[in-house]
């Protein structure tokens, strides 16, 4: 196992871009227009995981149906919709992630969010945990950072959730440690702070300072 908590490029902690915040109250939303997850394995953070269509994901497996039918109706009824007939498993199909956004006519794309969904050890899909642009953002930048290192580990184990998860309310499980994901809304910026860790030892942290921007007339849920 390689203790990545050893490489100097451990401790990285640092600003990336700049972006202007409008907020007229205290619900807003992000706006990520242009927000999307590059093609090419060097910058796709879902490189790692296999692109799988409803109908496989769901056809053998009723207990994953179940859990996604349920899962998703608070976010319909905001407003949010599955970006395609698609979802990503990881190599073992454990892991399975969602994507969907949410669009209005005046704004365009509000937001991403790629929902996470892991089967236990009895076979059950459970609902791992949501994540928002925001924090795929901050993936995006860690990855990025650590990519010099994707021939010696498989990153995708460092930065997303495991199958199964421990009560944690700042973050999540990964099968290599875990992550802590703090986004913090204010009037000039936001920023969202990421830590890794491998086992209990932190092998990166940064503060990203966000390029999208937010909106008064959107709504924050």
């Amino acid at each position: 196992m390689i203790n990545l908590a050893r490489r100097n490029f451990i401790k990285n902690v640092g600003f990336v871009s700049a972006t202007t915040l409008f907020c007229g109250s205290l619900v807003a939303q992000s706006t990520l227009e242009n927000f999307s997850i590059s093609e090419t394995d060097e910058g796709n953070i879902l490189a790692k995981f296999s692109k799988v269509t409803f109908f496989d994901a769901f056809l053998l497996d009723q207990s994953l149906a179940d859990c996604y039918k349920k899962s998703i109706l608070n976010w319909e009824k905001t407003g949010y919709a599955a970006s395609g007939n698609y979802c990503f498993s990881s190599s073992d199909g454990l892991l399975k992630m969602f994507p969907m956004h949410l669009q209005t006519e005046t704004t365009g794309k509000v937001d991403n969010v790629l929902l996470c969904f892991g089967k236990d050890l009895n076979g059950d899909w459970k609902s791992l945990r949501s994540l928002s642009g925001f924090d795929l953002e901050a993936i995006t930048v860690a990855m990025h950072d650590l990519n010099i290192y994707r021939n010696e580990v498989n990153l995708s184990h460092y930065l997303f959730p495991a199958p199964t998860q421990k009560l944690n309310p700042y973050g999540y499980d990964t099968r290599k440690g875990s992550v802590s994901l703090q986004t913090i809304l204010a009037m000039e910026q936001t920023v969202t702070k990421i830590i890794i860790n491998e086992g209990n030892s932190i092998v990166y942290q940064k503060e990203i300072i966000s390029k999208h921007s937010l909106t008064a007339d959107s709504f924050f849920v």
